[in-house]
């Protein structure tokens, strides 16, 4: 009965540790061409990553490029200008560069910061070929002072959304503003303001916006509430962007800008968000921000720039960078969490390094975690 009992308990343990092995999911990296930066990446419906990232001239002029590369290629495609009007890119990072979204029919759309004149610009894949359509300076309304890029979501309806946040030099007197298309990126409505004016915004911290399986549309910021109550926010609107709700994620009392960033990703169980506070990073699913999660052990530096990815098994990847000062993009890390939260194996990277005013990003590939920086 012991050699029988043994035995049970030994096949129980092997049983235990195959599970914890099969669900410790791959996680890879990949280097955008060289000499860019700020990374944004989708997958589309045929498992070929989609890339647009900054490269040339300098952090107030560039350029933006996309580039593909397919499962298994080892190569990118060749890059192709995104923007119509040369080194009209604001390429300060890591708040600026572009954001992009897949849309339902397979096109992309893509905003960023124009450098000069100042305006928030949008454009999309073409739907007759490749390349894109003339870059647009979307309606600005009152916005005021732009500091950081803006963040673009859509729907299954044909919505397509716009947010930025803008308005007075005072950070306290800055607002969130949303301008939304109705017919897939045609035609744009006027600017509006869409964040509680007693919240304010942080204006030289990026914000995130996707919408979730059931269409609704969050948008990730960072307040600035009587310049001091800096804390993480989240926008939701349940009616396709005409009324919101703002809660507090977490709270960071600071009484300047931390120029920080966040990030939003659609997966199998719902929308996740990632976020920092006080040097640490962390994520939580919208829907359970009360469950909010952080990497273990201490970092040399400050934990900064985070993004997520949540793999097909409901295991998360948390993605950041280590280093000093705004504009140092640090060494690359990664944990890698199960469904429940727990982090699973040892951190990852160390080794590489987020080139000067970077960030990374981060995707799901057939049904591997991708970091692409």
């Amino acid at each position: 009965m012991a050699i029988f009992l043994l035995a049970a308990f030994a096949r129980a343990g092997l049983s235990q540790r195959a599970e914890v092995e099969s669900s410790r999911a791959e996680v890879e990296t990949l280097r955008i061409p060289e000499g860019g930066s700020m990374p944004r990446v989708v997958v589309d419906g045929e498992g070929t990553l989609q890339v647009v990232y900054v490269a040339g001239g300098d952090v107030s002029r560039a350029d933006l490029f996309h580039v593909t590369r397919e499962p298994g290629a080892s190569t990118w495609s060749e890059p192709r200008r995104v923007n119509s009007r040369a080194l009209s890119v604001s390429g300060l990072g890591p708040i600026d560069g572009a954001r992009l979204v897949l849309g339902p029919d397979g096109r992309l759309h893509v905003v960023w910061l124009q450098a000069e004149p100042p305006a928030f610009v949008y454009t999309r894949s073409r739907a007759d070929g490749p390349g894109f359509e003339p870059q647009r300076e979307l309606p600005a309304g009152e916005a005021g002072t732009l500091e950081a890029g803006p963040a673009v979501a859509t729907d299954g309806g044909g919505n397509v959304y716009v947010f930025w946040h803008a308005g007075a030099f005072d950070d306290a007197r800055r607002s969130v503003f949303l301008t939304a298309s109705r017919d897939g990126g045609t035609t744009f409505g006027p600017a509006r303001r869409v964040s509680p004016e007693a919240e304010g915004a942080c204006a030289c911290c990026g914000l995130a916006a996707a919408t979730d399986a059931g269409g609704a549309v969050h948008v990730s910021y960072r307040g600035a509430g009587d310049n001091v109550r800096r804390g993480q926010r989240l926008l939701t609107s349940t009616d396709h962007g005409r009324t919101f709700s703002d809660r507090l994620v977490q709270p960071w009392e600071l009484g300047a800008c931390p120029v920080s960033t966040t990030s939003l990703f659609a997966g199998p169980g719902g929308l996740t968000a990632a976020w920092e506070t006080q040097g640490q990073v962390y994520f939580a699913g919208v829907d359970r921000l009360d469950a909010m999660r952080a990497p273990p052990g201490q970092a040399r530096f400050r934990r900064k720039n985070p993004v997520v990815a949540v793999g097909p098994r409901g295991d998360t990847l948390l993605a950041w960078g280590d280093g000093p000062g705004f504009s140092f993009g640090g060494s690359l890390h990664w944990q890698v969490f199960d469904a429940a939260g727990r982090p699973v194996g040892e951190p990852g990277g160390g080794a590489g390094t987020v080139i000067e005013g970077s960030t990374v990003a981060a995707v799901v590939q057939d049904g591997r975690f991708l970091v692409v920086f």
